[in-house]
């Protein structure tokens, strides 16, 4: 049964005056797009062809099982949540990590599935973000794991037959299918953006997607034309391929530099589903005037979304893509 998420629940801060802005940046997951059967399922599928395929797999399914079985959507939500997997690689990486750290009676997805406990664990870990790092240095690095091979199994997922070869001018190799990418809906339907635009309101993104995952989806759901500026991970890894550090979120590079592109001087939103998102946000404020609303009403957990989201001091949260119109008194 979906839950139902009081209002109560998601007010921030009374909406008595009209927040000052003249520039919104949108992340793209979960936010202007709904992600929940592409990038999340693909993070589900990705984890369980890693740990099922090949001649000689890290475990075995039976046969006619339902797949993907061995996590669930509140399992990724969870597990993103800790902070500093925002990057859907990194999120597959940490959670195989995770996965194979755990005691197993026997080397079957069933058995290894009842041994999941992400809520548990999420619990016990108080470091916030947790991020690659600080899940290899609880459990170590395995070399059985790479980034390169998740990569590969998380784009071919993604992409699916019609498109990934296409893209990468390689062969399918772990999956046969479409890809999951055709399943993306908007969330913030365009006549929200026109009416925002109208107001005068710059709009501009800051995503974890690379450009042309980006592009697709913004292009495919007819949007693309309404946003000025925007920053992806190829802007992302361009910058850490120069200065030697890691740039993506919760550090705040992507909004700044699509601010910079906005306009410094302006007055800024972020809207984010994530604490990755927020943090990233409240960094930014350093530099810019800016102000941060969480939207994790797409979380397959809301309430316990909410929960996390509070600890990073959102300063506004909302509910529904017009509640941002509300918030601006538009």
């Amino acid at each position: 049964m979906k839950q139902k998420v009081p209002s109560k629940v998601l007010v921030q801060h009374p909406l008595v005056e009209k927040v000052q802005a003249d520039a919104i940046i949108f992340d793209i997951d979960n936010v202007l797009v709904d992600t929940r059967q592409s990038y999340l399922e693909a993070i589900r599928i990705a984890v369980e062809l890693y740990l099922t395929h090949g001649p000689i797999p890290f475990f075995s399914r039976s046969a006619g099982g339902k797949f993907p079985s061995l996590l669930t959507p509140e399992d990724v939500d969870q597990f993103k949540l800790l902070g500093g997997f925002n990057d859907d690689w990194d999120c597959c990486y940490g959670l195989l990590v995770y996965l194979l750290s755990l005691p197993v009676k026997n080397r079957t997805l069933e058995a290894l599935k009842k041994s999941v406990a992400i809520e548990k664990f999420s619990k016990n870990v108080k470091q916030r973000p947790l991020r690659v790092s600080g899940i290899t240095a609880l459990f170590g690095r395995p070399t059985t794991v790479t980034i390169e091979k998740v990569a590969r199994i998380f784009q071919e997922v993604y992409l699916g037959k019609d498109i990934f070869p296409r893209v990468t001018m390689n062969r399918m190799r772990y999956w046969k299918k479409r890809g999951l990418i055709h399943r993306e809906k908007l969330v913030f339907k365009r006549p929200i953006l026109e009416k925002l635009k109208s107001y005068g309101l710059k709009l501009g993104i800051a995503t974890g997607r690379p450009l042309y995952e980006a592009s697709h989806a913004l292009k495919h759901l007819g949007i693309a034309d309404l946003f000025d500026a925007m920053t992806t991970m190829d802007d992302v890894k361009k910058e850490e391929r120069e200065k030697k550090e890691s740039l993506r979120k919760p550090h705040p590079f992507s909004i700044l530099k699509t601010a910079q592109a906005l306009g410094a001087k302006r007055k800024f939103l972020y809207v984010g589903d994530l604490p990755d998102d927020v943090l990233a946000a409240n960094r930014a404020k350093s530099s810019l005037s800016i102000r941060s609303v969480a939207f994790p009403m797409l979380a397959a957990n809301p309430f316990q979304a909410t929960k996390e989201l509070e600890s990073v001091k959102p300063d506004f949260f909302i509910r529904i893509p017009a509640d941002l119109c509300r918030l601006l008194k538009i």
